[in-house]
């Protein structure tokens, strides 16, 4: 039989092809979320993604389970908008007892790396404390280097309805699902961080950044405004290139920024509390800040506001239509010139081979001793100085004596007579830490000291993650190079500006051990150690090693005293 075509084939192929076509969208269709934003109904899409932890992750409909999935897809893409449902969103894993480490040729770990662009981040709740993006991890507290939860390049990223918290040194509190809270990972306050970037106009609104030490909300981008967001945070903390629109803040300590960028951070009708006593100041270093309408309240009924220890009429810092604890304040505009500082007078270094260079004078070098470990080590420049005579800055302001230039920095003077010695020191961390981080950094003061072998004994001052406004003290021996504690670590808050540090050794009796003594002297209060010489020696040599950082985190040594 053959079958001959009719006038109807081309309507019946037609519609075929439409009701292809409308099964393929209502597959489509099907794939997609729906959800609800302000009330409206918003569908997924690839340039709208849906994160909602209670479903599966499905990238086919553009829903994720995870606000880590989500940012990852969104990756190169034009014009993102990302919608997260209430939760808490770790970007990194608490539970991971992994330590995170920067990648090589970096110092600094991330939770995430992202290159975004014209990306809107928005929580799914008019409160932000419901959606939380999260990290516990801070330097020497989960991760080797200042841990940052993320670090976005690109432009044009706007964050509205979010709380981003670093909770390694603060308790995670959900009060919309308890189950959640989570205790913070130390009470020793480190560097914690929460956002680096690198591009330009980002906007935040109506979000929580939460932290404490170097806080970094959208740090390193340019053009940055927040709008009816808030802040904890101790020093060096706050976005330097950031414009503040009725903001809400709360400072734990005395200098929110170390520096603003050259065009300033600008704060209109902000409402911040202090909780420093004595003097709340803006910046560790003199930089442009201005204040319009904003009012200040204190734990200390008598705080004392200060735009800078060493404020520049270079920088026009303005205040206007302020107050404090309902009372007018007004700072006024620097004018007078700073005080002449000169740069450190360089020491030449002396290095140190053998017996035959170490000559009867003073000994200026840079070294790394023997138990600094491989995630700590530092790599010293033999042809830089390692000393210098300069002006202390914060805790040293004022005072002149010997800095440290280098990390590492080492003096000793060969001798057969000293028994005992007394220095005055002057940490330029003024608040007991002593040093920049818990990164392997201490100081040791060494008498009865072979400056060929080395081998002496001595007292050592070092910063741990135990502890944010105390070091710990203890006794070393070294021995040919190789040091070891001879008594337990005590925990000495007195390592402060002003501070004496004595070490002296005593002969025993006959049959009996040579005992160290050392002491440390602030204000009236004082602390001493002693233990026995594991190791009788005749030598009478001097030696001091620092293994910190240098500038803010330097000790300033104003005297040294030898008998």
């Amino acid at each position: 039989m053959t079958i001959k075509p009719t006038h109807l084939s081309g309507e019946i192929i037609a519609r075929l092809m439409l009701l292809c076509l409308v099964q393929a969208m209502i597959s489509t269709s099907s794939a997609q979320t729906t959800f609800l934003c302000n009330g409206a109904e918003r569908v997924s899409s690839v340039h709208c993604l849906y994160v909602n932890p209670a479903v599966p992750t499905d990238t086919a409909a553009f829903t994720f389970a995870s606000a880590k999935e989500a940012l990852t897809f969104a990756q190169g893409r034009k014009h993102v908008e990302i919608y997260l449902e209430p939760a808490v969103y770790w970007l990194d894993d608490p539970d991971d007892p992994a330590v995170r480490m920067p990648a090589e040729g970096s110092a600094v770990p991330f939770g995430m790396q992202l290159r975004l662009s014209n990306c809107d981040i928005i929580g799914l709740s008019s409160n932000p404390e419901d959606v939380v993006l999260a990290c516990n991890r801070g330097q020497t507290q989960g991760a080797v280097g200042n841990f940052t939860m993320l670090h976005i390049t690109g432009d044009s990223i706007t964050l509205r309805n979010l709380t981003l918290g670093n909770y390694c040194n603060v308790d995670l509190e959900y009060p919309r699902d308890t189950t959640q809270n989570r205790p913070r990972r130390r009470d020793a306050i480190v560097q914690a961080q929460l956002a680096i970037c690198n591009g330009t106009h980002y906007r935040a609104r109506n979000c929580r950044f939460i932290s404490r030490l170097n806080l970094c909300p959208l740090a390193g981008a340019n053009d940055v405004e927040f709008r009816d967001c808030y802040f904890e945070c101790t020093d060096d903390a706050l976005c330097g290139t950031a414009d503040y629109y009725n903001c809400r803040f709360t400072f734990f300590s005395s200098k929110p920024f170390y520096s603003t960028s050259r065009r300033g951070a600008h704060f209109y009708d902000c409402d911040i509390h202090s909780k420093t006593r004595g003097t709340q100041y803006l910046t560790k270093r003199t930089s442009l800040v201005t204040m319009h309408r904003c009012r200040w309240t204190s734990d200390d009924p008598d705080l004392r506001i200060e735009w800078t220890k060493r404020p520049s009429p270079d920088y026009a810092c303005v205040m206007d239509c302020c107050t404090l604890n309902g009372l007018p304040l007004s700072v006024p505009t620097p004018t007078e010139p700073l005080p002449l500082t000169l740069p450190p007078f360089d020491i030449q270094k002396s290095p140190v081979s053998s017996a035959e260079t170490a000559s009867k004078g003073w000994i200026m070098d840079c070294y790394v001793p023997s138990d600094i470990p491989p995630e700590h080590m530092y790599h010293p420049n033999p042809d830089a100085a390692s000393w210098g005579f300069a002006q202390g800055v914060n805790g040293g302001e004022g005072v002149w004596g010997l800095v440290q230039l280098q990390r590492g920095a080492r003096m000793m003077l060969p001798s057969d007579r000293i028994h005992s010695v007394e220095l005055l020191l002057y940490p330029c961390k003024d608040a007991g830490q002593g040093f920049g981080s818990a990164t392997a950094q201490y100081m040791d003061v060494c008498i009865k000291f072979d400056v060929n072998t080395l081998t002496g004994y001595g007292v050592r001052f070092r910063r741990t993650p135990d502890y944010d406004h105390a070091v710990e003290m203890l006794l070393v021996e070294y021995q040919n190079g190789t040091i070891t504690a001879i008594s337990k670590a005590e925990r000495c808050n007195l390592y402060k500006p002003g501070c004496r540090v004595k070490v002296s050794a005593d002969a025993a009796a006959p049959g009996g051990s040579d005992v160290m003594t050392a002491s440390i002297e602030h204000q009236g209060r004082m602390q001493t150690i002693t233990a026995k010489m594991p190791h009788s020696n005749v030598f009478g040599g001097f030696h001091l090693q620092h293994t910190g950082s240098c500038g803010e985190s330097a000790t300033l040594i104003a005297s040294i005293e030898m008998k």
